[in-house]
């Protein structure tokens, strides 16, 4: 898409997210930097950082972390642009810039994607303040088990409402994690939907075929998300990391058993920083029971938590370890053994050398309380990145909200209020001021009444009263329907404005944590990853309206 076409308006990150530490954390840092060692808008930052990762006390395992990643992305289908920033890895000076996200069907919604690419985006710009390689790293979810949230997309069309397609076979009680699920004969089901739902875009067959090609009955689902990814960031050096990979897993079995060896200091230093939080104002994203353990277990391919009492550790289906036992049983098979959100950035900085996290509002939330684990494991706090927050404006959306006098602003802070509003200022002025009118006269003769009456039996009052609030209610009753027969005289414009709510607002939530790529990508090409890539200016920490 063309550069000079482009229209991009901002507005800030509260618009789309009310979080106060990421406000905080991008526009006044001073009031935060007890819980975030670096300001991400301090150039200086970077430097230091460097500094940092070159003298942590353990190296992180380069050559042996390439190779691992090497045959992993090559699995993918990654091209020589990742693949040479594996070969980079390697050597000592290079770093990674990383970002991650729970593995979701077809991608997930398109925070997923601006992630990544803000991670692209702040790895170049660093690798040019530093001169020296920063690789993007995109750490996948798939050890993660929770199916609810990864078992669904939506796709937001411009003709209907936002469809919801999903795997079926939901079970709470089923644990296993993403790696271990494969799509099986319901994925073809799904792309059939996905064929009809993206009918008459001009890029629907090629939609359709990478999707039946990337995910297909046997390929399970962390697999089939990377696939999709290497393809929409080719080019771009993106590289993924599933750490449910058995050699990752003995690579990460020092942080396992240093958690197992000290069970709760790590939960202990979390619940410190939450008082912390909680005495400055700020809220807290990670909440954790004193006896947790930030650890799992595979039990019957289920991942199960752990927790620690009487100098036992337990599962929750009350299956119980000596903790001799349960370090044998991570020297032994680490495979069996994963992180949860504490001890994730820890297994990934200390496998990478990370200069920074890039991370949505959730993420800058629990990471806000993740300073005292990182002591702990004796590693260097990263800097803590905003993630780039966008809302894509389609041209036929763009045109409705012209006609209607509406801005992106009137959408993300509540747009039928608004539009109720306009239906009330269509209503004739002669008609409004007799209901304006009525309203008064109503009160002033009431009030004359109800007086007059007293004077005969101070009962009647009350009785003036009832009439009077009764008389109200029918006047705002007829108004009412008279604004209702103004809304069916107008409805060619409300079926316009629910076009466009369904678009920028998705089922009352902002655009990018509802809706898919797919369908923007069945109606631009591909070619609209060059367009994110051009609307996301990592410097800028504000929410952008691209008009496409």
């Amino acid at each position: 898409m063309k550069t000079e076409a482009m229209r991009i308006q901002t507005y800030p990150l509260r618009a789309v997210s009310p979080n106060p530490l990421l406000y905080a954390l991008t526009q006044h840092f001073a009031s935060v930097s007890r819980f975030y060692r670096y300001d991400p808008r301090d150039p200086s930052s970077w430097e230091r950082m460097a500094e940092e990762v070159k003298t942590r006390l353990s190296p992180p395992p380069r050559e042996t972390l390439a190779s691992i990643l090497m045959r992993q992305n090559r699995l993918f289908g990654a091209d020589e642009t990742t693949l040479s920033g594996i070969e980079a890895l390697k050597d000592e000076r290079t770093l990674v810039v990383s970002t991650g996200q729970q593995t979701g069907l077809f991608t997930g919604p398109l925070y997923t994607i601006y992630k990544a690419v803000t991670a692209v985006k702040l790895a170049k710009t660093v690798e040019q303040r530093l001169g020296r390689r920063v690789v993007p790293v995109f750490w996948m979810a798939a050890d993660d088990h929770d199916f609810a949230e990864i078992d669904h997309t939506i796709f937001c069309l411009l003709d209907t409402p936002p469809r919801r397609l999903a795997l079926p076979g939901h079970d709470p009680n089923d644990r296993r994690s993403a790696s271990s699920r494969r799509f099986g004969e319901a994925v073809q089901t799904l792309t059939n939907e996905c064929r009809e739902s993206l009918a008459g875009t001009p890029f629907q067959q090629e939609v359709v075929t990478w999707l039946q090609t990337c995910c297909t009955t046997e390929t399970s689902m962390s697999e089939g998300f990377a696939r999709l990814m290497t393809l929409l960031f080719k080019g771009h050096g993106l590289l993924l990391v599933d750490p449910t990979d058995p050699e990752l897993k003995t690579l990460a079995a020092s942080i396992f058993e240093r958690e197992a060896a000290f069970p709760l200091v790590s939960t202990g230093a979390v619940l410190t920083a939450s008082d912390t939080l909680h005495t400055a104002g700020f809220p807290t994203q990670i909440e954790r029971t004193p006896d947790a353990v930030n650890l799992f277990v595979y039990r019957d391919k289920q991942r199960v938590a752990l927790s620690y009492r009487d100098a036992r550790f337990y599962t929750r289906d009350g299956q119980s370890y000596a903790p001799e036992t349960l370090l044998d049983m991570i020297r032994e098979h680490p495979e069996t053994f994963s992180h949860n959100a504490i001890t994730r950035p820890i297994v990934q900085d200390t496998l990478f050398p990370v200069l920074a996290y890039v991370g949505g509002p959730a993420e800058i939330g629990y990471y806000g309380q993740l300073d005292g684990v990182y002591k702990h494991f004796g590693l260097p706090f990263p800097i803590v990145y905003p993630r780039a927050s966008l809302t894509l404006i389609e041209p036929r959306v763009a045109r409705i909200m012209e006609t209607l006098e509406l801005t992106p602003e009137d959408f993300l802070t509540g747009v039928w209020p608004v539009f109720e509003q306009r239906l009330r200022t269509e209503m004739s002025e002669e008609l409004a001021a007799s209901f304006e009118h009525a309203r008064t006269e109503f009160s002033r003769h009431f009030e004359t009444i109800g007086r007059l009456v007293e004077d005969i039996d101070v009962t009647l009052g009350r009785v003036a009263e009832a009439a009077e609030r009764k008389s109200l209610f029918e006047l705002e009753r007829l108004e009412e329907k008279a604004v209702q027969a103004i809304k069916r005289k107008h409805k060619t414009t409300r079926d316009q404005l629910q076009a466009a709510v369904d678009q920028i607002v998705p089922l009352g939530h902002p655009q990018e944590r509802v809706a898919s790529i797919w369908p923007f990508v069945a109606r631009h090409g591909v070619d609209l990853m060059d367009t994110l890539f051009e609307a996301i200016d990592v410097s800028d920490f504000s929410h952008r309206v691209v008009y496409l």
